[in-house]
């Protein structure tokens, strides 16, 4: 009789150590359900958002380049710097069906009222004593306006008092949007005016800027057909060599 007592009482407490669980696991869950249904953003993450939104806003603002044009950069090599050899062109099969003239030839015949003026003039007359650089540009395009912007320090100033001319060819319908474009670059060297392009269909087609030296003579020893640093620094090696008579 009192093995059965026993029995039941084991029962009756094994049933209330699990009602017990069972009760303590409900009531656990809400408090772990409400932190995860309340979750707070850490700080940094609150901070990076402000920095996200100032950065918005600073590239809504304009540059100074955009206000104003082109910034005029420092010289892409020193005058004095030594030349290691005339450059030579090396262009894929794409960008030579773009040119009509290459190094070796004479630069055609051109002959263009000057940037501002009606009479014309021919552009052998403006050739230097060393050596001349001629620029084909339009004024829409933005790294013709910075090339005009660079050619002060990258050639007038440290080449002009060596015999080296600088002349602009601005292919643009509209001379007053060519001449406002021109000025906005700071730039001073003579530029003519090719209307229609016409002049400019003589030595190529498509890209701009297009940048030739050419010697004493008029021929061509060296062009590119669009405008980067690698422009910047072969155009000063050439116009070196040609200076420096090698």
């Amino acid at each position: 009789m009192s093995q059965t007592i026993s029995r039941q009482l084991a029962v009756v407490v094994a049933l209330a150590v699990f009602v017990g669980c069972q009760a303590g696991m409900n009531s656990s869950a809400p408090v772990a359900v409400a932190k995860v249904e309340r979750p707070v953003a850490p700080p940094a993450v609150e901070a990076k958002q402000g920095n996200a939104a100032l950065v918005a806003d600073a590239a809504t603002k304009p540059s100074d380049g955009e206000r104003n044009g082109p910034q005029e950069h420092t010289v892409f090599y020193r005058a004095d710097a030594k030349p290691i050899a005339m450059p030579k062109v090396i262009m894929s099969k794409g960008d030579e069906t773009a040119c009509k003239v290459r190094v070796g030839d004479a630069m055609p015949t051109i002959e263009l009222p000057k940037l501002g003026g009606d009479s014309k003039t021919k552009l052998a007359e403006l050739f230097g004593k060393k050596a001349t650089v001629v620029v084909f540009w339009k004024g829409d395009r933005r790294m013709a306006q910075q090339q005009l912007a660079d050619l002060n320090n990258d050639v007038v100033k440290p080449f002009g008092q060596e015999g080296v001319s600088v002349v602009g060819v601005a292919v643009d319908k509209s001379a007053k949007e060519a001449e406002d474009t021109f000025k906005k670059s700071g730039a001073s060297f003579t530029n003519l005016h090719d209307a229609d392009g016409k002049a400019f269909a003589l030595v190529g087609t498509g890209r701009f800027p297009r940048t030739y030296v050419l010697d004493p003579s008029g021929k061509i020893v060296w062009f590119d057909i669009e405008y980067s640093l690698a422009t910047r620094r072969e155009l000063h090696q050439a116009l070196r060599s040609l200076a420096d008579g090698k």
